[in-house]
């Protein structure tokens, strides 16, 4: 690593982070939650907005911008002859919906509280993008030469489904490396498979009035209401549960405390909690109780074990299946959304099989499967070390590259890998209640000094890859 331009690197995110902090704020400000839209907006309006601000952000920087047909954009510095010759990065403008429980400030309103930059997506990801931004910004002004072009992309669909990616990787040329600012250091050269589906009861309910619960597919609920008809007795179900009685009918509430669905451990899933206490309500007919067993065994555990798609890999670690959403259909059939994350040797056509017989053994179909099939990046490129040599030897430590069970953009791309810039260490803090101030919780917060020195272990990690493709 060298030395010299490490130390005018960091000099010059020091001079620049209050200007960073302004336009990251600027962006966090508009609410970008993908949805369905037209061919001016693809993914709505909000995010259309967010990436006609990021690009004009990046034209008053004096880079050359390019907008690929409104699903996704471009921030380039000295481009390559082909797209081979360049090192992308790929970062995403939108965001998980906001969900209730905001206690420092409006999801939308960013604000900077003991060390810590407040707001839906500051950290998911368009802090990190837009610090990507600014590193190449520093490396214009301060004359660092690199041998590949650089380019950054920004998303809009990377949290519903990553439409805009598989866009541009269809009508447009791939990059020779692809580095993904969207996981925690040092190298995450693996993502396990995603599975999501919905299990709905064969016949409507009887007793379960309503169970309209969950943000998103990748969101551990931290709320959810079950109505149920009749009145039940009984007024509290533990500690996350209690009962509303009102017009001879029982209203379950539970709390709960959110998590990424890709790491639930530690997490309290609401949807559990709530059909916990739907079943000792004891107001259920035969039909439902079976049901809501049979759903609140599939949240027993983040496993899977009650659908048979438990297991694990020594590269990956294990399979985690949690149920994040549940919905009633116009027929009164009640549906749960499942999440899985399953280890990268893992054959989903099996799991999926175990699956649709699991639910028909339950009285249920399985619908709506939608699997993507994980990633990996050779562990022994050279790349993979040169990154990490950079991240342990600005921290003084000796960590491994991993695989997790979050899924990016590298899924999607050829050549690709994750690279922070989240994931240091934090130290201890009273801002947050439980359950929040994570990257798809309620307050979530861009930890300043963390990220202050992730950009200079990702400036360096950039010239270090650069440096080792240009050697290969």
């Amino acid at each position: 690593m060298d030395q010299d331009i490490r130390a005018r690197l960091e000099a010059w995110i020091d001079a620049h982070f209050d200007e960073l902090l302004s336009d990251i704020s600027e962006l966090v400000a508009i609410p970008s939650v993908a949805g369905t839209g037209d061919a001016q907006a693809p993914y709505g309006e909000g995010c259309r907005r967010a990436l006609d601000a990021a690009l004009a952000m990046a034209q008053r920087y004096g880079f050359d911008t390019s907008n690929y047909e409104n699903h996704c954009g471009s921030i380039t510095l000295r481009p390559g002859k082909e797209a081979q010759d360049e090192i992308a990065f790929w970062g995403h403008l939108d965001v998980v919906p906001p969900g209730e429980g905001w206690l420092i400030t409006p999801p939308y309103a960013p604000v900077i509280r003991d060390g810590y930059l407040v707001g839906r997506g500051s950290d998911d990801n368009k802090g990190p993008a837009v610090g990507v931004m600014y590193l190449l910004r520093a490396f214009e002004e301060l004359g660092i030469k690199t041998h590949h072009g650089l380019r950054l992309f920004l998303g809009c669909d990377e949290e519903a489904g990553m439409k805009d990616v598989a866009y541009y990787a269809d009508n447009y040329p791939a990059s020779g490396l692809v580095i993904i600012p969207d996981c925690g250091f040092p190298v995450c050269y693996g993502e396990k498979g995603i599975i999501t589906a919905d299990i709905v009861t064969d016949a409507p309910m009887d007793t379960v009035l309503a169970a309209k619960n969950g943000m998103a597919s990748n969101i551990v609920p931290d709320r959810a209401e079950i109505t149920l008809r009749g009145e039940c007795a009984q007024a509290e179900f533990g500690e996350y549960a209690s009962a509303h009685v009102q017009d001879g009918c029982t209203r379950i509430e539970a709390k709960g405390l959110s998590r990424h669905s890709a790491f639930p451990e530690g997490g309290v899933n609401a949807i559990h909690e709530a059909t916990k206490a739907a079943l000792a309500a004891g107001l259920l007919s035969d039909h439902d109780r079976k049901a809501l067993a049979f759903f609140t065994r599939i949240n027993d555990d983040y496993l899977g074990t009650a659908l048979g798609v438990n297991g694990e890999d020594e590269m990956s670690g294990y399979t985690t299946c949690t149920g994040t959403m549940t919905s009633m259909t116009e027929d009164g059939r009640m549906a749960l959304h499942l999440n899985i994350r399953s280890h990268i040797l893992a054959d989903q056509d099996k799991l999926i099989a175990n699956l649709e017989a699991v639910c028909r053994e339950n009285g249920c179909t399985l619908q709506h499967v939608h699997a993507s099939k994980g990633n990996y990046f050779p562990r022994e490129n050279p790349v993979v070390d040169a990154m990490t040599a950079v991240f342990n030897e600005i921290n003084g430590c000796d960590l491994k590259p991993y695989v997790m069970g979050g899924g990016t953009y590298a899924r999607k791309l050829p050549n690709a890998l994750g690279f922070g810039l989240g994931a240091l260490p934090r130290e201890a803090t009273t801002l947050f209640a439980p359950g929040h101030g994570g990257a798809h919780q309620p307050d979530e917060g861009l930890h300043l000094s963390n990220f202050r020195k992730a950009l200079l272990i990702f400036g360096m990690g950039i010239l270090e890859a650069d440096r080792s493709l240009a050697q290969a």
